[in-house]
């Protein structure tokens, strides 16, 4: 459990220092990776990193609400992108890809290496 939280946090700090260091290109590198006709296929990441980091919260007492609250917001994502409407999904897709400003993606880049880092702090 350890090792795919540490992954996860990784991951979660990667991504938020690129997102920081170099919006443009990690937008583009996103816009490969996720602008798909299947959205519902998007689902899946949430879900999956949403249950890991609930499991992880029982066997790690310290970050319990932390990773409960995460992995909640995570698990409520996926749900979204299964049942909600797939032009709205589709129009969020493009915002976030086309539309949305650097200071927006730096400030999610920020959010995200702050996340990762805190859960890095309780895994440590």
């Amino acid at each position: 459990m350890r090792i795919v939280l540490n992954l996860i946090t990784i991951l979660w700090i990667a991504l938020g220092a690129s997102l920081i260091l170099y919006t443009e290109p990690t937008k583009k590198a996103l816009g490969k990776i996720f602008y798909t006709e299947h959205v519902r296929w998007l689902a899946v990441l949430p879900l999956v990193i949403g249950s890991i980091l609930i499991a992880g919260g029982f066997y790690y007492p310290e970050m319990f609400w932390l990773a409960l609250v995460l992995g909640g917001l995570g698990i409520a994502k996926g749900v979204y992108l299964i049942v909600g409407p797939i032009q709205h999904i589709r129009r969020l897709l493009h915002w976030w890809l086309h539309q949305a400003s650097d200071q927006t993606l730096r400030l999610f880049g920020l959010i995200s290496f702050f996340i990762g880092v805190v859960l890095l702090l309780f895994l440590l």
